[in-house]
């Protein structure tokens, strides 16, 4: 019988006027009535039950505590009634049942009910959960910028100043522009916002903590950088830029030995070899791979992305304005002295790389992706694809040449992702072959 009575409690507490916290909806302080029945039992047990918006209280409301005595035809009427609490600090109540949340926390609240005996013929007991005052609360900021840089956004963190405890709150979001996809999330622990913007854009969000609104508008911009690649001669400059972060940029470079880097972006080859320089943005690194050449292999390299701006064909390989993948390496290779046995005519592929491999010239590993975020190779190296049943060395069909890396970003740990460049085909078209240095 109990249980249904509890039931009908849960009915009445609906349709007394409890609120129900959407994702924007303000609760403020307000009048709320409670139902107990004989026997009812305060759940103080928050560890495992989810404990809904619609049971929490917040500062400042208030309420008539009524007793449901349904047993007076069986044991006579009360004539006298208490009301108890446990926590004075967050619940105060009257010796009418008439209540008043004062601050946040838990607070249990028993009624009984006696005959004129002092027989106690009814007791019940009530759990809040309340809200604190966050009205003196207020964010750290009320504008946040946030920064796109190699397709990622940082997570932003916002501190909550003068926050009460957040034990129990209430907490929801909107944003003013749909068309941002942003998120925010409360961590009520280290009483911070979270916030996250995933595209470019400029929002207001409004933010409304237990009885409190905060608003925060969000800019996210994406940086860009001119120069992702750059092979350089000994001695040689280039420039980078950012676009899209008016502060201050420091840049970095991770071998001081190959290349420097200016505080204006200008960079300078020093040594032969590869490295990466970067600027640090917002806490996320964005850059520019630099490989150092020689003149001469530099003169190669130039030639080999010249030619292939022609006309792909094999029957007019060796004339201006054409080429096939072995008479692209072989006429860039022979403006240096170097033609892989034939000083008259370009040997095809498999020919180039038994040519390289009989004079110890094959790379360990090939194109393999230790050599390639280890930047192991150098521009100029040659890649060979095999599998070909041509009867030619290795069944190779096809050479390329590397002509560079491309920072791609950077992983958790802060390493630079690196992607390769050729000088017929799209960036990243090859991988897992031979490869050998002229």
């Amino acid at each position: 019988m109990r249980d249904f009575r509890y039931y009908i409690a849960g009915m009445l507490l609906v349709l007394a006027g409890f609120g129900w916290l959407g994702h924007t909806e303000t609760i403020q302080a307000q009048e709320r009535p409670i139902y107990l029945y004989d026997g009812q039992v305060a759940d103080e047990n928050d560890e495992y039950e989810y404990v809904n918006d619609d049971e929490l209280y917040q500062t400042g409301d208030t309420g008539q505590i009524h007793m449901e005595y349904a047993d007076e035809w069986l044991y006579g009427k009360l004539a006298h009634t208490e009301f108890l609490t446990s926590n004075k600090a967050v619940v105060q109540v009257d010796q009418t049942g008439y209540y008043r949340v004062v601050a946040g926390g838990r607070a249990i609240v028993t009624a009984n009910g006696y005959n004129d005996e002092g027989v106690r013929l009814f007791s019940a007991s009530y759990c809040f959960r309340c809200c604190g005052d966050a009205s003196g609360a207020a964010l750290q900021k009320t504008e946040l910028r946030t920064y796109i840089v190699n397709w990622q956004t940082k997570e932003a963190v916002i501190a909550l100043k003068n926050m009460p405890d957040l034990t129990y709150y209430t907490f929801g979001w909107t944003s003013s522009y749909d068309g941002m996809d942003v998120e925010c999330s409360l961590d009520p622990k280290n009483k911070t916002l979270k916030i996250f913007s995933g595209n470019k854009g400029t929002t207001t969000l409004t933010i409304t903590i237990n009885n409190k609104t905060f608003t925060l508008k969000v800019i996210t911009s994406e940086v860009t950088i001119n120069k992702i690649s750059a092979v350089l001669a000994a001695k040689k400059k280039t420039t980078l830029k950012l676009k899209g972060y008016p502060g201050k940029v420091k840049w970095k470079t991770m071998k001081k030995k190959v290349a420097t880097i200016s505080s204006k972006g200008v960079v300078k080859a020093k040594k032969t070899g590869n490295t990466v320089v970067y600027a640090v943005v917002d806490g996320q690194k964005i850059g520019c791979a630099v490989s150092v050449v020689t003149p001469k292999l530099k003169k190669v390299i130039n030639a080999a992305k010249k030619i292939a701006k022609g006309k792909y064909s094999q029957p007019k390989r060796m004339k201006k304005g054409y080429y096939d993948c072995s008479s692209l390496v072989w006429r860039s290779y022979k403006k240096i002295g170097k033609t892989f046995g034939d000083k008259h005519y370009a040997p095809v592929a498999a020919n180039i790389a038994k040519y390289l491999f009989g004079k110890k010239k094959r790379i360990k590993g090939g194109l393999n992706n230790k050599n390639i975020q280890g930047m192991k190779l150098r521009p100029g190296d040659l890649m060979f694809s095999t599998g070909a049943k041509n009867g030619r060395y290795k069944g190779i069909h096809h050479v390329e040449m590397f002509v560079g890396y491309q920072c791609e970003g950077f992983n958790s740990k802060g390493k630079p992702i690196l992607g390769t460049l050729w000088a017929a085909r799209p960036a990243n078209a090859y991988y897992g072959n031979p490869m050998g240095r002229p």
